[in-house]
């Protein structure tokens, strides 16, 4: 039988990972819908790739799931300017990723414009240049 009694800041550590885990698919849901409203483009599909064994606040890639290559590089450079306004890390650097989709099916609109207007107010309350000053 194995034995699972981990040393308490294992376990913490384990627990900051998930925590942080669940805001990285709530800040993907935000970021989704603030594109869409930016933009009207509908239905905004993002996959973002994380390497194993990353830091808590890291993504490895951001990659758009739409067909047109302008399109794909402009939801890209937005959602990475965002990310990293809520915090976030993105480092390509690494072998091994794992995924993690956002998308805005399923969010009322209230929802997706009170996401869209707190990202807006983090760009206006910050330091953090905006995709406008990009």
């Amino acid at each position: 039988m194995t034995d699972f009694n981990r040393p308490p800041d294992v376990v913490a550590a384990i627990q900051r990972t998930i925590e942080a885990e669940e805001r990285l698919k709530n800040d993907l849901v935000r970021v989704c819908c603030w594109i869409e409203e930016r933009h009207s483009i509908q239905p905004v599909k993002i996959e973002l790739q994380r390497h194993h064994g990353c830091a808590d606040n890291a993504v490895a890639h951001v990659v758009p799931l739409a067909r047109d290559q302008a399109t794909r590089r402009t939801i890209r450079g937005e959602a990475e300017t965002v990310l990293r306004a809520l915090g976030w890390v993105v480092k390509p650097e690494g072998r091994d990723i794992r995924s993690i989709y956002g998308r805005t099916q399923g969010r009322s609109q209230h929802d997706r414009l009170r996401y869209y207007v707190e990202i807006e107010n983090i760009f206006r309350s910050s330091q953090v240049a905006g995709p406008n000053d990009l």
